[in-house]
């Protein structure tokens, strides 16, 4: 480059920092940079070209495998990978190179839901902003019920801190066997993690979306449980277990605030009806405010067609006091998060 090209490159950026906010600018191309980076990893995740890079590929494999009749779109997209360092081209043939890249490549599947989830509905509230604003409930958006699987993945990433909760309360609980309900059981994660804590626990898991359930069931037979465990269809505010039957422990992990926040006093009455003596809410959920990913959040659950909220920080423990529980422990579960554990028993009969 030549001492005049550098000259001229120099008074445009000094033109720019003049015409504005300098910092912000800056900033701005940063942000972008970023940005593309996502969106890159998102379309790696969503499109399903992720698996068929587990191998080098050549760009004609890769247009055979996609089907693709338009390679000069195949090729632009490559050259995206490349320059956000997520793919690199080593003797005609590419390949994931970025850690995130790398991990979605080998099917990490909390990582694949997580930017799949990226372009299937987290930035559709901010896309769609005016329209919501303006609307009314009957019109907000209904990913609650068009992505449950993937919403069901992504909030995999809390387990590490819940699990530890959910085995306190079953060592905690005087009765043996256990029985367990899993309200809103999705991938059916804590319905493991509760058959893990002792070998006489059983567990009922119930969930609206019929798809996850089955998916569900499946997991559940894999892994050996079957004899252990049922997975049904079922809304619990109306759901009556068979025979009549009560639990011990009935959790609610991640799920809370689809329940819109006038209805969480009658939930959790409900939920005494179908408690033993001396049984256990188990109820873990992000609260608002303070972080990022609660305000987030909360915008995507107010955007829906329903009435979905986070609950307020201890809004849970009053919620169940007024519901005539007894608060037993309640706790932060994540460092970095307003994630919130609380254990309450309803007292004896």
């Amino acid at each position: 480059m030549s001492r005049g090209d550098v000259l001229r490159q120099l008074r445009g950026v000094l033109a720019s920092m003049r015409g504005g906010h300098a910092a912000a600018r800056a900033l701005a191309v940063s942000d972008s940079r970023a940005l593309v980076r996502s969106l890159f990893l998102s379309s790696l995740a969503a499109s399903g070209v992720g698996p068929e890079l587990t191998r080098p590929r050549t760009e004609a494999e890769l247009v055979d495998l996609t089907r693709c009749s338009r390679p000069d779109r195949l090729r632009a997209w490559l050259a995206v990978g490349a320059e956000v360092g997520e793919l690199r081209e080593r003797r005609g043939r590419w390949g994931p190179s970025g850690s995130r890249a790398r991990a979605i490549v080998a099917g990490d599947q909390l990582l694949t839901a997580h930017y799949r989830s990226m372009v299937e509905y987290q930035s559709g509230p901010y896309a769609h902003l005016l329209s919501l604003l303006r609307s009314g409930d009957a019109e907000g958006r209904t990913d609650l019920a068009e992505h449950a699987d993937t919403i069901a993945e992504v909030s995999l990433a809390a387990a590490p801190f819940i699990e530890p909760f959910l085995r306190a309360a079953v060592a905690a609980t005087a009765r043996r066997p256990v029985r367990a309900l899993d309200v809103g059981c999705g991938t059916g994660v804590y319905t493991r993690v509760l058959l893990d804590c002792d070998p006489t626990v059983t567990v009922e898991g119930i969930d609206l979306a019929a798809d996850v359930v089955a998916h569900t069931r499946e997991r559940i037979r894999a892994s050996g449980y079957a004899a252990r465990a049922t997975i049904s269809v079922g809304d619990v505010r109306t759901w009556v277990p068979d025979s009549g039957r009560r639990f011990d422990i009935v959790a609610l992990c991640n799920n809370l605030y689809y329940f819109a926040p006038d209805e969480r006093v009658e939930l959790f009455r409900r939920l005494r009806t179908l408690l033993t003596d001396g049984g256990e809410v188990v109820a873990v959920s992000l609260t608002r405010p303070g972080s990022i990913a609660s305000a987030h959040l909360h915008l995507m659950l107010c955007c829906q067609d329903t009435h979905a909220a986070l609950p307020e920080r201890g809004e849970i423990e009053r919620t169940l006091t007024q519901a005539g529980f007894e608060i037993v422990e309640s706790r932060n579960l994540v460092p970095t998060e307003p994630f919130v554990g609380v254990r309450a028993r309803m007292a004896s009969r």
